[in-house]
């Protein structure tokens, strides 16, 4: 059995106490950034554009399809990934969500700069190095940047997660608060 790093051990710990197999976050999370990144190719032209109210919508009908996605096994989630992947191409806010989630990962934990820097570049922006460029540029072998990787598609998945929780929460106490 291959060993795993502490931070590896604190991420997986950290989707286990959330009630996930740390395989199935990192599975469901790189799907959702390579469907993320497709999103680049497509013209502005054929994305929709949505005012305040279809954005608000488009947000909590993602939050929620997202929140399933992830309760579920991933064969078991097509339903709501199917919903997010149409909606995710349209999405103009959505880079500002990950951006945050990123800069909090990036002063919350140990390499969080280096996750970070390894998500920007694979998934985020639109001509993204290869592995041995990323090694060169971090100083480490092709082999830990592929670790790293794994270690940073997880911590962002399980970190969207409690994000949305947390959201989700906040729009049922001002439900509450309103009624």
């Amino acid at each position: 059995m291959a060993t795993i790093s502490r931070n590896e051990q604190r991420i997986n710990n950290l989707c286990i106490s959330n009630g996930f197999e740390p395989k199935d976050v990192c599975d469901l999370t790189k799907l959702l950034l390579e469907h993320y990144r497709s999103g680049f190719e497509i013209p502005q032209l054929f994305k929709i554009n949505l005012d305040s109210d279809g954005i608000r919508d488009q947000k909590i009908s993602m939050r929620r399809d997202f929140l399933e996605a992830m309760r579920l096994p991933l064969k078991e989630s097509t339903e709501y990934l199917d919903r997010i992947f149409q909606n995710l191409r349209d999405c103009t806010w959505m880079r500002s969500i990950i951006d945050m989630v990123l800069d909090q990962i990036a002063g919350g934990i140990c390499e969080g700069d280096l996750y970070k820097r390894i998500i920007e570049n694979y998934y985020l922006n639109s001509d993204s190095i290869s592995n041995e460029e990323m090694a060169r540029a971090e100083n480490l072998s092709t082999a830990s940047i592929e670790r790293k990787k794994r270690e940073a598609i997880k911590y962002l998945g399980i970190s969207m997660y409690i994000y949305a929780c947390c959201r989700e929460q906040e729009e049922r106490d001002q439900y509450d608060r309103a009624r």
